[in-house]
């Protein structure tokens, strides 16, 4: 019973079908239909408290039609909770004695005196009506402001001083119906006092009801029904908006640093007249706490200056009355902002700072000021990042090296650092040994750790080479997957073969990402590798003049050679000798040794039984790989003995086993097991 059924219907490619009409005439051909386009219905159903209402799209051969169907009460009833209807029939009375009821007499004594009786009685309005203690607290406000007047024996001002009480009134009043379980967050809606604008923003609770406010004042007591309107009745006088945040920050008194910094560094130009924003604005005092240096700094646009002011500002509006004891949110960088409300009502910005004036309303959004700047982490320098994030040894060798200014000066750059138990295993410590005190060395060491251009996680690419700031030297990045089902999902990263333990750590425009080990850049391809460790001595005598040693020479190419060395051939009965003896039938089997991409150790994941993992190899038949419960990798039937020995075009991995082909299988053996091929 009493429920009202609306119905609409729209289609969304008109003007395209328009469009086609009008090309179809000029070009005088006829469109061919498409006998092979299907047609697909999608209905979307939500109820709340006051309506069921269904979205149903149909495209239908290309055309799409747009159909919904509204139920709610039809107006002058209510839904009781659990009814299936709306049984309930709401008393209508007049906007006046609506506002009576509602125990408004101020702002209904402000339009009986200035004749707008009509208007109300006869139109039909929407109402965002203050309570007598609102009115009565902005009056008190006011006159406080007057008593601090320098001008002697001024007659005390009230709200008509301000603005006309006519414009007053018309301020809280917008043409129709504005049923607010109807309006979205951020809606704004324009009122009758020169199309002002009224935002309406909807806000969770702790005991999850809603929290409405109108130009941030809490509505207290929304929808009532009047015959020829509704009234919202809310705590605050709702005051004209004419300029927006930029504006109001450029023309506030105690807002003059934070203009001079949104200036300098062009952030101004990021805020648009039709957006939401909060902005969590540091007084010209907050400024003042400041060391001088970062004072001024800032002020120039430097110092990260884009990223701290960033850090202070939301695309959507945080009024303060939504702040509910603890509250975070997202500032336009993504990072979560903290806001507390204390006991004593005293309201908190990431536990740093005190919101001293709330609620200042823009046209696109709303300003709060703050009595101290919050500089987050992702506007730390480098060094101090490196700090925070507990890679002291690598910071250390900065400050040794004399670059820490060098360092902080970066702007878009990625760091790889190495952990400090990179710096204590046995590889490391040689590393610094043969470095000693030639901070030249030590420089060139910091700096090929170091990438112009900002390279976080989501931009690496398989095999991709980052140029270094140590004369361009490269660094070669590899992606991974070592999950056992999920094999096309990227879980492990390397730079030079050193796993990424530790991803996109911000910092003041670049980005720091860990590493396991101390990166050194290859001087040499695969074959120098060879031929320059005598443990492959016999393996060198093997590959020579062959086919193999032109392969490994080649720079052109990024390659794994697993390399058998002189123990692991010495183990070979005489059989197996002779054959390797054979140059053909030696290039035969070692291109079974050799992977056609990059394999770092790192990239090897876990054996499951079920599951292979394989990789190929320039003998045309893919090799097995996995790790063993004993952290052994297996590659085809051999363990890796030696990882990860770099080389310009690859990587070198010792190995224990020569791959020789495997004897066939008798045809006549009666039989075989399922994971035997």
């Amino acid at each position: 019973p009493n429920v009202c059924i609306e119905r609409e219907e729209s289609t969304d490619d008109e003007n395209e079908e328009e469009g086609r009409e009008l090309q179809k005439n000029d070009t005088e051909s006829e469109e061919v239909p498409n006998f092979f386009s299907t047609s697909i219905s999608l209905s979307n159903c939500q109820q709340t408290p006051t309506k069921y209402e269904c979205v149903t799209k149909i495209n239908n051969h290309g055309v799409v039609k747009t159909f919904t169907v509204r139920y709610k009460c039809c107006y002058g009833f209510s839904r009781a909770e659990g009814s299936t209807g709306c049984d309930r029939k709401v008393e209508l009375k007049s906007l006046l004695d609506t506002l009576t009821d509602l125990n408004a007499k101020e702002f209904r004594k402000l339009v009986v005196d200035n004749g707008l009786n009509s208007r109300f009685e006869n139109d039909n309005l929407t109402v965002f009506v203050p309570s007598d203690q609102a009115i009565n607290d902005f009056n008190d406000m006011l006159n406080q402001f007057n008593d601090l007047s320098p001008i002697p024996q001024r007659e005390k001002r009230d709200l008509r001083n301000v603005m006309s009480s006519e414009e007053l009134v018309w301020n809280h009043v917008t043409e129709g119906f504005v049923d607010l379980t109807e309006l979205i967050n951020e809606e704004i809606i324009y009122n009758e006092n020169q199309n002002n604008s009224i935002r309406i923003n909807n806000y969770p609770t702790q005991n999850y009801e809603r929290l409405v406010t109108a130009n941030c004042k809490r509505v207290a007591k929304a929808n009532n029904l009047a015959s020829n309107g509704i009234v919202h009745l809310v705590d605050g006088v709702i005051t004209p908006i004419r300029d927006s945040v930029q504006d109001i920050i450029r023309n506030h008194k105690r807002l003059t640093s934070l203009s001079q910094v949104l200036k300098n560094t062009d952030l101004f130009k990021k805020f648009k007249d039709e957006g939401h924003y909060t902005i969590f604005a540091p007084t010209n005092e907050a400024f003042d706490k400041l060391d001088a240096a970062t004072k001024q700094k800032l002020l120039n646009g430097e110092a990260c200056a884009k990223s701290i002011i960033s850090h202070h500002v939301t695309a959507h509006t945080v009024c303060s009355i939504a702040i509910i004891g603890n509250s975070t949110t997202h500032n336009v960088e993504g990072e979560v902002l903290n806001m507390e409300r204390k006991n004593d009502d005293q309201l908190i910005f990431e536990n740093k700072a005190k919101i001293i004036k709330t609620d200042i309303m823009g046209t696109n959004g709303v300003v709060h000021l703050i009595d101290t700047i919050v500089i987050p982490e992702s506007a730390l320098f480098i060094n101090d990042a490196l700090k925070k994030e507990k890679l002291t040894k690598f910071q250390q060798l900065i400050e040794k090296a004399e670059l820490t200014d060098e360092i902080n000066d970066l702007k878009n750059a990625t760091v790889f650092a190495p952990s400090d138990d990179a710096f204590e295993k046995e590889k490391g410590k040689k590393i610094l040994e043969e470095i000693g005190d030639d901070k030249e060395k030590l420089r060139e060491l910091i700096r090929y750790h170091t990438v112009q251009g900002k390279v976080q996680s989501c931009d690496m690419n398989n095999n991709a080479i980052l140029k270094s700031l140590d004369q361009d030297k490269p660094l070669r990045v590899n992606l991974y997957s070592t999950l056992p089902i999920f094999n096309n999902i990227v879980n492990k990263a390397t730079i030079n073969c050193a796993a990424v333990t530790g991803f996109d750590e911000k910092t003041c425009g670049s980005v720091i990402h860990e590493v396991n080990k101390i990166l050194i850049p290859p001087s040499k391809n695969i074959l120098d590798v060879v031929k320059s460790d005598t443990k492959y001595s016999k393996l060198q005598k093997i590959i020579e003049g062959t086919e193999i040693e032109e392969i490994l020479g080649q720079e052109n190419r990024t390659i794994t050679f697993l390399a058998p060395s002189d123990e692991t051939l010495a183990a070979l009965d005489e059989e197996q000798l002779k054959t390797l003896e054979d140059k053909e039938k030696a290039v035969d089997i070692l291109k079974a040794h050799i992977l056609t991409e990059i394999l770092c150790c790192t990239g090897v994941g876990p054996q499951t039984w079920g599951f292979n993992s394989m990789v190929p190899t320039l003998a045309n038949r893919n090799v097995q790989i996995g790790r063993t419960g004993n952290h052994q990798i297996r590659i085809g039937r051999g363990v890796v003995t030696s990882c990860d020995n770099l080389a310009t075009n690859g990587v070198v991995h010792s190995i224990n086993r020569v791959f020789f082909p495997q004897q066939q299988i008798p045809a006549n053996v009666g039989g075989f097991f399922l994971f035997d091929f």
